[in-house]
């Protein structure tokens, strides 16, 4: 599991691929418009890293912040070569 902090000071916890967490808030200072990002952080795991894909919707001062892990694959994926996992989710 890992956490992304919403704009409002909420921590977002990630669940087991391939379940997607879906939270929504206000938001000031963003342009209308979809944001994508990931993060990867060191785990004790088999693999070693964990990481999540996160989308952020904006309209209006109001966000929709959606959360997934990376799958497995993807992690052995982004290990060896270094491509980060595709957003489509």
């Amino acid at each position: 599991m890992m956490t992304y902090p919403a704009p409002d000071g909420h921590l977002i916890e990630s669940l087991p691929y391939p379940q997607e967490v879906s939270y929504d808030c206000a938001c000031v200072g963003y342009e209308d418009g979809i944001y994508n990002s990931v993060e990867v952080k060191g785990a004790a795991t088999e693999i070693g890293i964990q990481g999540i894909k996160i989308k952020r919707t904006v309209v209006e001062n109001f966000m929709n912040i959606k959360v997934v892990e990376f799958s497995e694959q993807e992690l052995i994926d982004y290990i060896n070569s270094g491509t980060i996992p595709s957003y489509n989710f």
